[in-house]
């Protein structure tokens, strides 16, 4: 008898499942998952395969341990998964490779505030919340801060400078600051940072702690979105490197360097 998992999409027999220690322990674990954690899983896999029992399971606990709080935990992988959507939708379909996403939305969550009084300041609607809206729908502007945030981690890619870059630029996009880039256009914004970055951030180790410390001094003094040239006034300058002194000439050095003098004079008919 064949089986479809909901959770990774696998097809398998009812003698695989039972064989399987992941597979049961997950199904086991199904009936207490948050809604979103199902269609979060399901981001990690491609077109073209399932999802594995244990890495699915192993995703599931990841998860769970990211926050002890269920309520901020569901509305984060609501929220992740709901961006996802809208990018998908777009033709981008890459599979998810790690949780960065999602933590930065939990980062970014804005903690609920004391409920307010029927006929308060928002005009008499007591099912407004500030965060999220007349009647709990979501806010654009929480969804266009996680379509930013989806934008610059798929521009960021594996490469390691683009990779900060995107980091800092998260980090910007989570303060909400003035003249910010849409969503729509920032990843041409990250493109003009990485211009002017490339030239001079060229080694990683020596270069990404720059980066970084730019990015933390930058961000206590900026009040709207700051340009790559006050990146690079606030980065410190390299460490000075330490010359190695040149190794001393081995016996077999001194030998070959006196054939190849013998063989140059040679050629020039020297004596």
């Amino acid at each position: 008898m064949n089986l479809h998992c909901p959770i990774c999409h696998a097809q398998f027999t009812i003698e695989a499942l039972t064989q399987d220690a992941a597979a049961r322990e997950l199904l086991a674990m199904r009936a207490a998952m948050m809604p979103s954690l199902l269609s979060y899983l399901g981001l990690f896999r491609s077109a073209t395969r399932a999802l594995a029992f244990d890495r699915a399971l192993k995703l599931t606990h990841e998860v769970l341990s990211l926050d002890t709080d269920p309520a901020r935990l569901e509305a984060a992988l609501a929220e992740t998964v709901e961006s996802m959507r809208q990018k998908r939708e777009k033709g981008q379909v890459k599979p998810m490779k790690n949780h960065n996403y999602l933590k930065r939305v939990l980062e970014n969550q804005i903690p609920p505030g004391p409920p307010l009084a029927k006929g308060g300041v928002f005009g008499g609607h007591d099912d407004y919340n500030p965060t999220l809206g007349k009647g709990g729908g979501s806010a654009g502007g929480i969804s266009k801060r996680a379509s930013a945030l989806v934008s610059l981690s798929d521009w960021a890619g594996d490469d390691w400078l683009r990779m900060e870059i995107a980091t800092g630029l998260q980090a910007l996009v989570a303060q909400s600051l003035k003249f910010q880039p849409g969503a729509d256009i920032i990843a041409r914004n990250a493109d003009v940072w990485h211009l002017a970055l490339r030239k001079v951030c060229i080694i990683e180790h020596l270069d990404a702690p720059r980066i970084r410390a730019g990015f933390e001094r930058l961000f206590s003094q900026v009040k709207e979105w700051p340009t790559p040239a006050q990146l690079l006034e606030l980065m410190p300058r390299r460490l000075p490197q330490q010359s190695l002194p040149m190794p001393e000439p081995t016996e077999e050095d001194r030998r070959k360097g006196l054939e190849a003098l013998g063989q140059l004079k040679t050629k020039m008919g020297i004596k």
